[in-house]
């Protein structure tokens, strides 16, 4: 099932989700949507992945692996940073037990906590929508929603430095190895 209606998206999460999650869903929905549209990536796709990226936030930790490691173990630098284990388990949660087989889709979701280098245009959009929705009040997001209207880069270079600082205030030792990869390569695109 790779062609879904918003009101197959909200099937699946509905059951899943409390109504606060499913709220925050559909803002980033249109959110990634509006994205898409600015900067040419595939809107109906961009409506998937915002639908159902948070599909396993509500979850248990012990869920949230199991459903992940049924399609690979979990790597060791992965084990210790538990709040993004719903990005994994929601990719695999969603082609395991619904289906979905668009690569592009599956990886969106599975990599909007994170990023990592070499991320799509479709991974970018989910990950910054995920950040800019209607419901979100973080104190820095409206300037994260102005750098999203003018260039997808400085957006997602802003959102990795503004989560780096909130890890540090958390007591995390550092960020996750495929945020700090996708952060460098950020960087470089800045000196070219």
């Amino acid at each position: 099932m790779d062609y879904m209606t918003r009101q197959d998206c909200r099937n699946i999460i509905e059951p899943l989700l409390t109504p606060k999650r499913l709220h925050h869903s559909e803002c980033t929905a249109d959110a990634a949507m509006e994205l898409a549209r600015k900067y040419g990536a595939d809107e109906t796709q961009a409506m998937i992945a915002g639908m159902l990226h948070d599909c396993m936030k509500c979850a248990s930790k012990e869920q949230q692996r199991a459903i992940y490691e049924q399609l690979a173990p979990m790597k060791p630098e992965d084990l210790e940073f538990t709040p993004v284990w719903h990005a994994f388990a929601g990719a695999a949660y969603l082609e395991l037990e619904c289906g979905i087989a668009n690569a592009e889709i599956l990886n969106a979701v599975r990599w909007h906590t994170t990023g990592h280098a070499g991320m799509t245009l479709l991974e970018k959009v989910i990950f910054v929508a995920d950040l800019i929705s209607a419901d979100r009040s973080y104190p820095d997001v409206e300037v994260v929603r102005t750098l999203a209207r003018q260039n997808l880069h400085a957006a997602s270079k802003y959102v990795l430095e503004y989560v780096f600082s909130r890890l540090e205030q958390d007591g995390y030792r550092k960020p996750h190895p495929d945020s700090i990869a996708w952060y460098h390569q950020l960087k470089e695109g800045d000196r070219i």
